[in-house]
């Protein structure tokens, strides 16, 4: 009788070892903690809708739109990037400042135009016409980088 009671207390203490493992992975599975990052999606609120080099190849005039539900007043927090290759053949990549490299020029609202009052912003379906100052000419042969970013939303990339 002897080895039976010790080969059942075996047994009772395997099936308990099981039991309070799997107890036990139970317990820290119901509090395992994942780091995630939260999603966070900002809508764009601009589009470069056009762009015009013009003759003298260091002017370039640039349409921003504003595609989204609020009217934008911080235009002069926008970076304006413009990267091109001049005409003596160095690839240029150019940050311009509000109001001394680059300026806003009208305001559109589909066919109606008119000067542009910082006062009033860029509001939801308006186009703004922006002028860039290059500060070397821009060749013609190569295609012509333009990045806008506001001061929150997504930036605005276009190819001229």
């Amino acid at each position: 009788m002897g080895v039976e009671v010790a080969v059942g207390m075996a047994i009772v203490a395997i099936a308990m070892v099981i039991v309070l493992g799997s107890l036990a992975y139970l317990i820290l599975a119901g509090y395992k903690i994942e780091a995630s990052i939260p999603s966070i999606s900002i809508p764009p609120e601009i589009k470069i809708s056009g762009a015009l080099l013009e003759s003298d190849n260091q002017t370039l005039l640039v349409n921003i739109t504003n595609i989204g539900s609020n009217v934008i007043y911080d235009i002069k927090d926008f970076d304006v990037i413009v990267n091109y290759n001049s005409t003596n053949g160095n690839q240029v990549v150019e940050l311009f400042m509000y109001n001394s490299t680059w300026f806003p020029i009208k305001i559109y609202v589909g066919s109606y135009s008119s000067q542009y009052v910082p006062a009033n912003g860029i509001l939801p379906g308006e186009t703004l016409e922006i002028e860039i100052k290059l500060p070397s000419p821009a060749n013609r042969n190569y295609p012509i980088v333009i990045v806008v970013s506001p001061l929150k939303g997504e930036q605005a990339i276009y190819t001229y």
